[in-house]
């Protein structure tokens, strides 16, 4: 669809404490039983090892005799024995663990799990079982970490460091709602919604861009001439069946005239949340589940029973209240410390919305009063971040700050295993 690239770009915006998450998961080293295998996997389940299999009594054998050793060095010079004699692969190393890697499920909890010369057992796994051990990271280790890694880390520490504050400060927050919420028909919201997605779609399928036939002439062996349309003549075409009511005011026409753009939907601590910014997060997390549920399920129906007293219309209510809420309270977080989003930063949010169609703002539910509302809002947990954590803030991370917390949250561990393979590796 030609909306793909504007919705990932819509939901960027939105995105108010979320940074770039840095993965937990490690690379295999020189073990290839560590690594997930499609050639040894169910892909319906993820495992095609047994409960029966016998590789269970001999892991936990091997297990209980590791763990009953009570000195670290003793223990390690067992596991080293047991290794280069049961390891059903035949690796006998020590391998460091990174983010960038990727384990077969169950190996990096059992891992985790451990203090450093701590012995463990997975679960089951699409290998069979890995008795393990934890190994200390050395300083050569951490002085080869990667610049890049280095900032990703602290990007995540930045998520949960903020994420923490904010918890903090919802717990704390006056949230009064109003009253005329309760009002809208979302049920009719949302009908309303898939209609107008079902035109934008038509338009969509019917015409291609030059681009697009260039894009798929690269994909496709298929040598037929397509007519094509300009980039304008496209958006033209879509907005034409995008009502004149809906880009004057995209929540009045949702909701019959309840709410516009500017009515408040409720105050926090103070600060007045718009229903543009209330109909975008309604409409966009509808139609992101709307579309995933259809694609596993082959259909989907907000009426449905969630549970016993909600529909799914209903929690996409409550999901929107609670996205307005936290935008509201991380306004007020950054105003308490003094900060304000910059001329820059706004200049950058209109440029961006000017770059933006009309057609596929509708798309979510919102046009471009709705957006600006949403995604000025985004701007204030930037700059908070920014300032707070960024160069020069008061609580400013270093890179021995981004190294620890990588180790104390299992980004970068040393580990062996003993690989007892069950009938996936060995047919039996």
């Amino acid at each position: 669809m030609k909306r793909k690239n504007c919705l990932a770009l819509l939901l960027a915006l939105a995105m108010v404490c979320s940074l770039a998450a840095c993965g937990g998961s490690a690379d295999e080293g020189s073990g290839t039983s560590a690594e997930a295998s499609s050639s040894s996997t169910d892909a319906s389940t993820g495992s095609s090892v047994t409960a029966e299999d016998t590789s269970y009594e001999d892991a936990l054998a091997c297990y209980e005799e590791l763990a009953a050793l009570t000195d670290d060095e003793e223990r390690l010079n067992a596991f080293i024995e047991a290794q280069t004699e049961l390891n059903y692969d035949g690796n006998t190393d020590e391998f460091l663990v990174t983010p960038d890697s990727s384990l077969v499920d169950g190996f990096s909890d059992a891992v985790l799990a451990l203090d450093e010369y701590g012995v463990g057992m997975s679960e089951e796994t699409s290998y069979g079982y890995f008795v393990v051990i934890r190994l200390p990271v050395s300083d050569e280790d951490i002085a080869a970490i990667d610049e890049d890694d280095i900032e990703t880390i602290k990007e995540t520490y930045i998520s949960d460091l903020f994420n923490a504050r904010l918890s903090e400060a919802l717990s704390a927050a006056n949230v009064e709602r109003a009253d005329v919420l309760d009002e809208v028909d979302y049920v009719a919201v949302f009908e309303k919604l898939a209609t107008l997605q079902a035109d934008l779609d038509e338009v969509n399928d019917s015409l291609t861009t030059e681009s697009e036939a260039e894009a798929d002439a690269d994909d496709s062996s298929t040598t037929a001439e397509v007519e094509t349309v300009t980039e304008e003549e496209l958006e033209e075409a879509l907005l034409a069946v995008v009502p004149e009511a809906f880009l004057e005011d995209a929540a009045s026409y949702l909701t019959d005239g309840v709410l516009t753009n500017d009515t408040t939907i409720m105050t926090v601590d103070g600060t007045e949340v718009p229903a543009g910014a209330f109909l975008y997060f309604l409409c966009y997390n509808e139609t992101y589940y709307s579309a995933m549920y259809t694609y596993y399920y082959g259909s989907f129906d907000v009426t449905d029973a969630y549970s016993d007293d909600m529909t799914y219309a209903d929690v996409f209510a409550e999901m929107a209240e609670s996205y307005c809420t936290q935008y509201a309270t991380v306004k007020n977080m950054a105003e308490e410390e003094g900060v304000t989003v910059g001329e820059e930063a706004l200049s950058e949010l209109a440029e961006t919305l000017d770059g933006m169609n009309l057609s596929d703002m509708a798309y979510v539910g919102s046009n471009r009063s709705g957006l600006e509302s949403t995604f000025t809002f985004s701007l204030y947990g930037e700059a908070l971040q920014d300032f707070l954590y960024g160069e020069g803030g008061a609580e400013e991370l270093t890179d021995d700050d981004a190294v620890d917390y990588a180790l104390e949250n299992g980004y970068y561990y040393n580990c062996r295993y003993i690989l007892f393979a069950g009938s996936a590796l060995t047919g039996s």
